[in-house]
């Protein structure tokens, strides 16, 4: 892959990449993720695609030239509308709330040779102690080395993920508003492709109150893997008990590994939100609250 230079030798060099941001009432942490963008991705082009927002998430967008899409689909359906948009060999999925590190197009490039589908970074909470756990999993993983391949069946994140165009454009994922990375990420190894994941680490500043919510709703999204037909029921339920289970495990290991019994408080209000995830199939549940500052 190349980096082409700029015309101005004050700028930044600009990757061969266009960026595509999936967004939704995102104003009061957009800035800080584009502004990431800009300086460690320096795409050749910035696609948000918005879903009717009722902040100055829109504005935000405009102001660091990006092209702003509307989609009110679902999030698979945006990621795939700004793919399609895009006219540059690779696509940089990333999300809202990541902030990318100096030197990320660089390594990400340099994994991108050929048989490479997918090149993802390393991403983990900015909340511990569960960026200690992710950074503890993902060394396991490293084993001393810079990168790694995900296996067939693992799930990719396309928080901040490079992606080769041409082997995901004709997917349709209309129907998925969580775990379309999944369906992204067996697409592409199914192909033959390598799924890699790199270093340097990429900081999640999602909000700590999300976390449970968000726990729920990725756990609606692998019932929904089965509901939609792209995964065996059987396969389906056995992922949402082990989710279940690991909630209350959690919570009696954080507590005495840490001494803190709010983490057994919060793990306990995170299985509430599992055992309602089904709700999320059969009801519009929003997948983030509505815009509260602007």
């Amino acid at each position: 892959m190349r980096i082409a230079a700029s015309n101005s030798s004050d700028s930044h060099e600009i990757s061969d990449v266009s960026a595509v941001v999936p967004t939704w009432n995102s104003a009061s942490r957009l800035e800080k993720s584009l502004e990431a963008v800009e300086k460690n991705l320096r795409p050749r082009r910035i696609i948000v695609v918005d879903r009717d927002s009722e902040d100055s998430t829109p504005d935000i967008a405009r102001r660091h030239g990006a092209t702003v899409l509307k989609d009110t689909v679902s999030l698979g359906s945006a990621r795939m509308k700004g793919v399609r948009e895009s006219d540059t060999e690779w696509v940089a999925f990333i999300d809202d709330d990541i902030s990318l590190p100096e030197g990320f197009i660089e390594e990400a490039l340099g994994k991108a040779g050929e048989g490479v589908g997918a090149v993802q970074g390393a991403v983990r909470s900015i909340h511990e102690p569960y960026r200690e756990m992710l950074t503890e999993s993902y060394e396991r993983r490293f084993e001393g080395r810079d990168s790694f391949d995900l296996r067939p069946g693992e799930r990719g994140l396309t928080s901040a993920t490079l992606v080769r165009k041409v082997l995901v454009e004709d997917l349709d994922l209309n129907d998925m508003d969580t775990w379309e990375d999944w369906i992204i990420t067996q697409r592409i190894i199914d192909l033959g492709f390598r799924w890699v994941v790199v270093r340097p680490f990429v900081d999640h500043f999602h909000p700590h109150e999300d976390l449970a919510r968000k726990a729920g709703w990725n756990a609606a999204g692998v019932l929904n893997l089965a509901r939609t037909g792209r995964m065996p029921m059987g396969q389906a339920l056995r992922w949402y008990l082990d989710i279940l289970i690991e909630a209350p495990r959690d919570a009696f290991r954080m507590s005495v590994q840490y001494g803190d019994w709010r983490h057994f408080i919060f793990h306990m209000h995170q299985l509430a939100h599992i055992l309602f995830a089904p709700r999320h199939l059969i009801g519009a549940v929003p997948r983030r609250p509505k815009a509260t500052s602007s």
